[in-house]
């Protein structure tokens, strides 16, 4: 295992978009037009994506590379850190949700052209950015847990976007409902996981 302070950066980044757009996005959009919306909405997920191939490339052969913050959870004998970690898997699957999701949003920029709320969709495909890498790179269950909850949120806005179309409220609602059911099992695995192996990090289990 080598320590680290480069992978909370990774999530991060794409968290500062989504503050960025959806606290001053819509001022920033009737000043300055929506490029300076897509400057941050592009820029930082971009950025995330150079640092998961820093990280990829730092990666110990055969060990991972762990981020610890500060403690997060301390109930007698049970602590859980606000800490990220990146094994050859979730390396992978870093790249891929950078990589990826970031080429999405150069996409996003033509198909949203047209669309007065363009700030609050970025603000949106942000957060979805921040929620998958918090589930991929959460070094516990509990963190995997929030990026979980921050998926169904995101997925529920943007399927949900155009709310004022009833099929398209509808169908976010589905979603909403949909993730609920499998919070339940994502629970409930973490639950048995636990009694079983008394420890929340899946290295550990």
């Amino acid at each position: 295992m080598t320590e680290t302070n480069l992978l909370w950066w990774i999530p991060f980044l794409p968290l500062l978009g989504a503050a960025i757009n959806g606290l001053f996005g819509l001022r920033l959009q009737r000043r300055f037009g929506r490029k300076a919306v897509a400057f941050f909405a592009l820029s930082l997920p971009w950025i995330s994506f150079v640092l998961a191939v820093v990280a990829f490339w730092r990666l110990p052969e055969g060990g991972l590379l762990l981020d610890r913050l500060w403690t997060w959870v301390a109930v007698g004998a049970v602590r859980v850190d606000l800490a990220f970690a990146m094994d050859p898997l979730s390396a992978m699957m870093a790249l891929m949700v950078t990589f990826v999701g970031s080429l999405i949003h150069v996409y996003s920029v033509g198909y949203m052209a047209d669309d007065e709320s363009f700030w609050r969709f970025f603000s949106f495909l942000n957060l979805f950015m921040f929620s998958m890498l918090v589930l991929v790179l959460g070094d516990s269950l509990l963190l995997m847990f929030v990026g979980w909850e921050g998926v169904g949120l995101c997925s529920y806005l943007l399927i949900g976007f155009w709310f004022e179309d009833m099929d398209n409220a509808k169908a976010g609602k589905k979603a909403f409902v949909v993730n609920r059911i499998g919070d339940f099992g994502f629970v409930l695995g973490t639950f048995l996981l636990f009694v079983v192996f008394g420890t929340l990090r899946p290295e550990e289990i």
